[in-house]
């Protein structure tokens, strides 16, 4: 009996095991461990909106015009950095020059992270001089300057100098972005292509030395390039844009009536009555412009800056503000951060001159005066810094 139920008992064993392809079989392979499960990809928060101002180089950038940006409701300042100017002025080295330079742009970082304000560091110049100046946009246009090979090592380097300057706690908080160059170009048509080839080498300089501080880039001219780019691999890049579309509206008068020195106060006063809207541009039109950037910016769940935006002041002024008011909107409506340009820069931007086609002036003309009471514009860009709060 004994036997019998020893016997039925294997039997039992062998049918709940499997018979002979049981694990208990030696040369059964044994079943693979469950996989680790894939990590998740790191978690990027995106920098803080903000909405401010385009300012002068840092030379010229005094406390008053921080606290004043300020008080208007500003949360930032995009400040222009311009070493190699600096010490051509001087006939130094730019090399040289530099770390003087540094602690006098670090003194006016500091006056802005003293009543809150965030600073972005936007490279205005290349880091490179011809025949002892300081390229001008038209030279930095054209292929052979981008083909220059010391172009690339010098980028490296500058952006080195100024991280190892601002690396720390103390400057965690009031750098929002360091703008790697602006407005790269091929005769206003096209970004160089050398400028992309060369952007990631740079950033990976900057990140050898500091890895959280978040990059502004420009890639592009035209908002419709967005539509075919795919970003860049670092994550933690903000891509900017300048926003002046129409160029016939915003700049109009610029570039050829402001320095005509054949032209009659008549005959350029004819020049710059270019209206907004018109048959070619209105809010339908501009929002469907910016929705190449705002797409790309959804895709790839990346951060946007307005870097510059603008009505020269001689525009007529209820085209002003309704330029302004649909490119503010848009922008809020994209989530897109934002600088006006500019803040106590030039006169034919500031929000603090005389506003209007009769406020045209020559380029030979005394500069006027700031009026004492507040514009047109002025009021509209105040109402878009609220949101600030």
């Amino acid at each position: 009996m004994r036997k019998i139920i020893a016997a039925l008992f294997m039997l039992f064993l062998l049918i709940a095991c499997g018979g002979k392809d049981s694990p208990i079989d030696p040369d059964t392979p044994k079943p693979n461990p469950k996989p680790n499960p894939p990590t998740p990809p790191e978690k990027i928060v995106a920098p803080p909106r903000v909405r401010g101002f385009m300012v002068s180089s840092a030379e010229y950038l005094d406390k008053n015009t921080i606290n004043d940006a300020k008080s208007w409701g500003a949360n930032v300042i995009r400040m222009q950095f311009n070493p190699v100017n600096y010490a051509t002025k001087r006939q130094r080295d730019f090399w040289e020059a530099l770390p003087d330079y540094l602690n006098m742009v670090q003194t006016k970082i500091d006056a802005a992270r003293n009543i809150g304000m965030k600073v972005i560091i936007d490279l205005h110049e290349p880091p490179i001089t011809i025949n002892g100046k300081v390229p001008s946009t038209t030279t930095q246009g054209k292929e052979q300057f981008w083909e220059n090979p010391v172009l690339k090592t010098n980028f490296i380097r500058m952006w080195k100098e100024i991280a190892t300057k601002f690396k720390g706690n103390e400057y965690n908080d009031v750098i929002w972005g360091y703008d790697l160059f602006n407005e790269p170009q091929i005769n206003w048509q096209h970004p160089p292509k050398q400028w992309r080839e060369m952007s990631p080498d740079i950033i990976s300089a900057i990140r050898a030395i500091d890895k959280d501080v978040w990059i502004v880039y420009q890639p592009a001219i035209n908002n419709i390039e967005y539509k075919d780019y795919e970003p860049l691999k670092d994550k933690r890049v903000i891509y900017s844009i300048h926003f002046y579309r129409p160029f016939y509206f915003t700049h109009q008068g610029v570039e050829k009536t402001y320095g005509a020195e054949n032209m009659s106060r008549e005959q350029a006063l004819a020049t710059i009555q270019n209206k907004y809207p018109d048959n070619k541009w209105n809010r339908s039109v501009m929002e469907a412009d910016l929705r190449t950037v705002a797409d790309f910016s959804k895709k790839y769940h990346a951060p946007i800056l307005i870097g510059e935006f603008s009505v020269i002041a001689w525009a007529p002024i209820e085209s002003s503000k309704a330029w302004l008011t649909d490119a503010i909107d848009l922008f809020e409506k994209y989530n897109f951060s934002w600088c006006y340009h500019a803040f106590r820069e030039w006169q034919g931007w500031s929000l603090e001159h005389a506003e209007g086609t009769n406020a045209f002036w020559f380029k030979k003309d005394p500069t006027p005066a700031a009026v004492k009471y507040e514009t047109e514009r002025a009021k509209i860009i105040k109402a878009g810094f609220k949101k600030n709060k």
